[in-house]
Order: C-alpha cells, then sequence, then structure tokens
C-alpha cells in the first residue's frame, strides 16, 4: 500500500498545462525537441479547442563535485 500511495502523491504534484484559450488542462506534450544548452521545446494542443502553442524549458548545467 505504501507503493500506491507515493504513486497518487507524485500523480497529484504533477504540473499541468492550462491552455490559454479555454482554460482545459493538457497533460502531455504533442512532441518534445532536445536544443543545445540543455533546453527542451514542448508542442502543446488542446483536445478541448485545438489551440497549439510552444514552451520551452532550460535545465541547469550539472555541477562537477
Amino acid at each position: 500500500m505504501e507503493l500506491i500511495r507515493d504513486v497518487v502523491k507524485t500523480m497529484r504534484a504533477r504540473p499541468l498545462i492550462e491552455c490559454a484559450q479555454c482554460g482545459g488542462r493538457i497533460y502531455i506534450p504533442e512532441w518534445s525537441e532536445c536544443l543545445e544548452g540543455g533546453r527542451v521545446r514542448h508542442l502543446w494542443q488542446c483536445e478541448a479547442c485545438g489551440y497549439a502553442f510552444e514552451t520551452t524549458v532550460r535545465f541547469a548545467e550539472p555541477v562537477e563535485a
């Protein structure tokens, strides 16, 4: 039961993207693309209204010990 509880906590903490047009929830990007400099570009499309947009996430460079 402990594992199930941990999975539920993780799923509740998962960030959601909201559609800028209708406010509908989008859970998974249509596609993702790795770019230089630790960046990842995502294409999102709302199933409710069809609106599509992109976001870019930048990950910090790992610190060497």
